[in-house]
């Protein structure tokens, strides 16, 4: 038998530590690229969101007195009128003949009515604007009382039995660089209508009046808003973000980041929110989640983030 050479032992080494690498190289389990997140405690809130539109609580429409002949309006849109403030005349006068016998006495001529505000406030509309003859009871100006700003929000029927009058209700999206506004349920209209929806579904609804508190002075009638109609709050909920999750059975579950590897977790989730999901058991706070798993990782699985 050859004697092993120094030079012999080298080699040998050698072939082994190639060996090695390529050993590492093509068959060692290379990490999946993961986005993670954080199971934290912090305020959360479980929200109706919705579209609306605003109106204005009290609103009087003020009419003909009488059948004649009004006056023309000089007052316009958005102006502010003080109570009693003349708004034009109705003049009950018949139309002039050229027949003298037709004609009255001037003594038996009725004089024209005023028309006064009823109320100060906004001109909201203008229904009737130039001289012409009207009828008893033609609208012609509508006042409002821009103090008193509604909402009129209106959610999927399901959604309606979940709300309830006084509950909080955020305004956002009213305008540029705004703050929200504050608002409350005041009423929960009790009959639902039926609406299709943009992709074409017909769907039962129900409108909810909301109350704005303090209305801002650009905020009128017939404005978009975005709502949120507040369900529950709370400010030291365990919570992780609503991406994280996933079914597993029936069971909620995610994946929980532990020594570098993905360790699902089937957890009791509570209330949510837009974006997080409030976590009753399964999640100690300050570990990390897999956002969007993706479907290359499993129970066991090597990840980096």
């Amino acid at each position: 038998m050859p004697k092993l050479t120094r030079k012999h032992l080298f080699i040998v080494l050698g072939v082994i530590a190639a060996l090695a690498l390529a050993y590492f190289a093509f068959f060692r389990e290379a990490p999946v690229s993961v986005q993670t997140g954080e199971a934290a405690r912090g305020e959360l809130m479980e929200t109706i969101d919705a579209e609306g539109t605003t109106r204005y609580h009290d609103r009087y429409v003020v009419t003909a007195p009488v059948s004649g002949k009004m006056s023309r309006v000089g007052i316009h849109e958005g102006a502010n009128i003080p109570q009693g403030f003349q708004i034009t005349r109705v003049d009950p006068s018949p139309p002039k003949t050229t027949d003298p016998s037709q004609l009255e006495e001037p003594s038996v001529l009725p004089a024209a009515f005023p028309v006064l505000a009823p109320v100060s406030g906004r001109v909201t509309r203008v229904f009737e604007t130039g001289e012409k003859i009207l009828e008893a009871g033609t609208p012609i100006i509508e006042i409002s009382k821009p103090s008193r700003l509604e909402l009129v929000i209106d959610v999927l029927s399901r959604d309606a039995t979940r709300i309830k009058p006084n509950m909080k209700v955020i305004v956002e999206d009213w305008g540029a660089d705004k703050e929200p506004l504050r608002a409350r349920v005041a009423t929960v209209e009790p009959r639902a209508f039926t609406k299709v929806s943009a992709l074409g579904v017909e769907e039962q609804r129900v409108n909810i009046i909301c109350e704005l508190i303090e209305p801002p002075r650009e905020l009128g009638g017939n404005f978009r808003v975005d709502a949120r109609i507040v369900l529950w709050e709370g400010k030291d909920v365990l919570q992780v973000p609503s991406n994280a999750l996933f079914r597993s059975g029936e069971d909620w579950a995610v994946f929980a980041v532990e020594r570098g590897r993905a360790a699902l977790r089937k957890i009791r989730t509570g209330h949510r929110s837009r974006d997080s999901v409030e976590v009753l058991e399964g999640l100690a706070e300050g570990e990390t989640v897999i956002l969007h798993p993706p479907n290359t990782v499993s129970d066991g699985t090597k990840v980096s983030d």
